[in-house]
């Protein structure tokens, strides 16, 4: 958005006082709301759910872009006909990263705003991305509002979903289209979250209205949907997502296959790599690879013991192996690293990437002919995680 059309944006973000962060540190590093969120509705079943964190900081705006672009150098950009979306959340050093690394990416989903039940687009409570938003069109990098059913208990809402999507659909629709083409967006990424099983026919129309809306006005739609393989097709957080139905009308489907192993579980892979295979084994099954995108986090979990961790960023891990001394160990069967370390308090265990795990997940788009990857999410990574990702991208 050029900054002449801001107030326009920042009226849609007022809107909604919801607190809210799509998608996934240091003890110091919380999880943003929306990526908690799902990690207490994916631990329902084996858990308590762990209290929301505090939303991250906002925008670093005191990045020098010039400083940016010179880094950004270090790492050739990936393969253009692949889509590499980035996902913009409200995670601290975020404007940093992303006029540090623009040229690694050509796509960012701004994942800042709320669908209500009324079908009305809203803020997350964060300050409104502005900054941001001008400079990707500064760069000519595609924009995607990415859109969420957080109820105003910062949960993911069954009942938020089912009325937008349901009862309001016209009224979503029209708001939908309206936002995005008013902020000069390329279109919509719905991450509808912990939908009822019972709305599965409801999220499949909705998306081909919406998808059709935004097709009319040149616009496209991203539909967001959890990692899962057949044996768990059924599970109640995943049945409302039918891929042969939503594969016929969105433009992309974006697996998450990140959040493997959460905090309120037991240590363990947080993408491995035989686990995303059987969620895109399925995918591509039920919808056209030229479709699908596969995730890829720039984070890790840091485990105090089962049901307890800390979020840990990628760019923050030479410095913990550097202070414990620690040598992480490489994981074959998922294709990830992992380590232990004691604290004066505790034994830790941790799980996270490294650049061949990186690089030979990213390698899995070419391998399964997928329409390309995302990132989740600016701010946690560096200018190595670009260059393993965009080496598997070229495999």
């Amino acid at each position: 958005m050029s900054p002449t059309n801001a107030p326009a944006l920042l009226t849609a973000t007022l809107l909604s006082t919801v607190l809210a962060a799509c998608g996934g540190g240091a003890d110091n590093h919380a999880a943003a709301p929306r990526a908690a969120a799902r990690q207490a509705n994916l631990a329902r079943d084996h858990a308590k759910p762990a209290a929301l964190p505090a939303p991250a900081a906002a925008d670093d705006a005191a990045a020098d872009p010039a400083r940016g672009a010179a880094q950004a150098l270090r790492a050739a950009p990936a393969a253009p006909q692949k889509m590499v979306l980035a996902y913009y959340s409200d995670y601290s050093n975020n404007y940093r990263s992303l006029t540090s690394y623009y040229a690694n990416f050509n796509t960012v989903a701004i994942d800042f705003w709320n669908l209500s039940s009324e079908g009305v687009v809203g803020g997350n409570g964060a300050p409104a991305p502005n900054n941001a938003i001008a400079f990707l069109k500064s760069k000519k990098i595609a924009i995607y509002g990415c859109i969420s059913n957080l109820g105003a208990d910062g949960d993911w809402s069954k009942e938020v979903a089912h009325a937008a999507m349901g009862p309001n659909r016209a009224a979503s629709v029209k708001n939908l289209v309206a936002f995005a083409k008013q902020n000069g967006f390329a279109g919509i990424n719905i991450d509808f979250e912990n939908v009822d099983q019972g709305d599965r026919a409801v999220l499949s129309e909705f998306s081909a209205t919406l998808a059709a809306a935004l097709h009319a006005q040149g616009m496209k739609l991203i539909m967001t949907v959890p990692a899962f393989g057949a044996k768990d097709e059924h599970h109640e957080y995943n049945w409302a997502f039918d891929l042969a139905a939503l594969g016929k009308s969105a433009d992309f489907i974006q697996i998450m296959t990140y959040d493997e192993a959460i905090p309120n579980w037991p240590a363990g892979p947080v993408a491995g790599s035989d686990w995303m295979e059987d969620a895109l084994d399925f995918a591509v099954a039920k919808a056209p690879a030229g479709k699908i995108l596969n995730g890829i986090p720039s984070y890790g979990y840091d485990w105090v013991e089962p049901g307890n961790a800390d979020q840990l960023f990628w760019n923050k891990l030479p410095a913990l192996l550097k202070q414990y001394s620690v040598t992480p160990r490489y994981d074959v069967n998922s294709n990830s690293i992992t380590f232990s370390y004691k604290t004066p308090q505790a034994e830790r265990t941790v799980w996270l990437e490294n650049a061949d795990s990186v690089g030979l997940k990213a390698g899995l788009v070419n391998a399964y002919g997928l329409a390309g990857t995302s990132v989740y999410a600016l701010g946690m990574e560096d200018a190595n995680f670009w260059k393993a990702l965009n080496a598997g991208l070229r495999k």
